[in-house]
């Protein structure tokens, strides 16, 4: 029996055509590997077709492919923390449904080291607003696509729960991981391109939660929320 060595992990909810094109493509560019598996974690969706997608890729039997049904929708860290639950490999990958691969994710990923350390494809910098606090300023990787040792992830205990629906997760990940002496480290040559908001959306109702979960992750830090709306 092959054994499991990297957990592609992907949530997903009420976006069929996301989820079929990412199952696409990670039979077009990985299918060939072994010693992986794929774990869709279906966070809620409604009606039949994201179901019956997921069960037309698995019955392809293409790829190593697992499938969780979650009721109701439980959020973005939420679903990825229980969503790693079921994943057997050493090395995980966290990706959102939006994020198109046109290449094998895994080898790039796996030049670098891997021990103590949070990997990404995005570094938000330093001064970039909704990150900045009159007492720091915290980098972090955008959450679209996170990548660690699995006994980092539960060294660090995956993610705050307390940023749900989603918005801010992130940012706690990789402000906790540094205080844990980690290294942050984005992969800019991952042939993976994130199609924005995809998922969600951006509008008013986004930035309002947004402020919201500024907010409360300034009141877990102990940081000056100023200013409340960056």
């Amino acid at each position: 029996m092959i054994k499991t060595e990297h957990s592609l992990v992907f949530l997903t909810y009420n976006k069929p055509h996301l989820i079929d094109q990412r199952l696409h493509n990670v039979t077009q560019h990985m299918g060939h590997r072994e010693g992986f598996e794929v774990i869709v974690f279906d966070n809620g969706s409604d009606g039949r077709e994201v179901r019956l997608i997921l069960h037309t890729h698995a019955q392809r039997k293409k790829i190593p492919i697992r499938i969780i049904h979650q009721k109701p929708n439980i959020g973005f860290s939420r679903g990825f923390n229980k969503a790693v639950q079921h994943a057997d490999g050493n090395h995980i990958f966290l990706i959102s449904d939006d994020v198109v691969i046109y290449g094998d994710i895994i080898e790039p990923a796996t030049r670098h080291p891997w021990d103590d350390v949070l990997i990404g494809h995005r570094m938000i910098p330093a001064g970039s607003g909704w990150n900045d606090f009159p007492e720091i300023s915290i980098p972090y990787l955008d959450g679209y696509f996170l990548a660690t040792l699995r006994a980092t992830w539960d060294k660090l205990g995956g993610f705050d729960e307390t940023f749900v629906p989603h918005d801010f997760e992130d940012v706690d990940l990789a402000h906790r991981a540094r205080q844990e002496g980690m290294k942050i480290l984005p992969i800019t040559e991952l042939p993976i391109r994130h199609a924005a908001a995809s998922t969600i959306g951006y509008g008013d109702e986004r930035f309002e939660h947004t402020v919201r979960m500024r907010a409360l992750f300034a009141e877990k830090w102990g940081l000056t929320n100023d200013p409340e709306r960056p």
